[in-house]
């Protein structure tokens, strides 16, 4: 595959193209409609009658990215999407179980082809039923990671939602809102005001600007980083900042929607 990036050393061209060649030599297959001057490929091996291993590689400058896992391939038995595996692959976000790999020097690739292999031989019999319950296992420990740094805050949980009382009768809310359109997290921070409607959202905002987060491939140390440097640390600022304290700062004020005409008594300070 003749490949051109613009940016990109001849030393990581020449490590994907390795990397590729393992890789068919290996019982894998690449798309028909892969993209001969993207680094980014995409390759596949049929387990099952209704799922596949995946191994995607993106390249940088510095470093090759390894996207791997399972996933299911219900969608080849719609009608029209039969072929889809087989032209387009399947993306990184939509393999259902995955993990993911840097590769920044020649002495890593050992251990990456290691951790690639331990996944496929330990999944590759599963049927897409049991895969799936994997996954939702896999992501309701996730989810209770973030329970266990919020519970101590005062919030009390509802599916992917947390709530703790603030001061006369208003309500600080943290939202993990997944992707409408890939298997990614959003986080947003509401404050709100109980028994009214009359209030809208004196204060919505995404509380991490560099989101969706892939919340499976992301390191369990990274994890507990990324909430407490990011998540605990701004919900505290509220929690401990007084409403009419808070509602002077710039970040607050320029994220308030409600009806100042309804909401008279707001306590954001809104520029004139």
């Amino acid at each position: 595959m003749q490949t051109e990036q613009k940016g990109i050393n001849q030393e990581t061209i020449n490590r994907m193209e390795l990397y590729r060649r393992i890789l068919l030599q290996n019982g894998f297959s690449e798309p028909i409609c892969q993209k001969e001057r993207s680094l980014h490929w995409m390759f596949y091996k049929e387990t099952t009658g209704n799922s596949a291993f995946i191994v995607n590689l993106t390249g940088y400058n510095d470093r090759v990215e390894v996207v791997y896992g399972f996933a299911s391939t219900a969608f080849t038995f719609v009608k029209g999407d039969e072929e889809s595996l087989v032209r387009w692959g399947i993306a990184d976000e939509d393999i259902n179980l995955r993990q993911k790999s840097s590769i920044f020097h020649h002495a890593e690739e050992r251990d990456t082809g290691i951790l690639v292999k331990e996944m496929y031989d330990r999944y590759k019999n599963l049927e897409k039923e049991a895969l799936l319950r994997i996954v939702r296992i896999k992501r309701k420990k996730w989810i209770d990671k973030i329970a266990e740094k919020l519970k101590p805050l005062g919030f009390k949980k509802k599916a992917n939602t947390w709530k703790r009382v603030l001061e006369d009768g208003y309500y600080l809310m943290f939202h993990a809102q997944k992707s409408s359109f890939s298997d990614k997290y959003y986080f947003n921070v509401y404050i709100g005001k109980e028994n009214t409607d009359f209030y809208g959202d004196c204060y919505y905002n995404r509380i991490v600007t560099d989101c969706p987060l892939d919340w499976q491939t992301i390191a369990d140390d990274e994890m507990i980083k990324f909430l407490e440097n990011d998540i605990v640390s701004q919900l505290m600022h509220i929690i401990e900042t007084p409403l009419h304290e808070l509602g002077k700062e710039t970040m607050i004020g320029e994220h308030c929607e409600c009806d100042r005409q309804q909401c008279v008594a707001c306590w954001i300070q809104k520029k004139s």
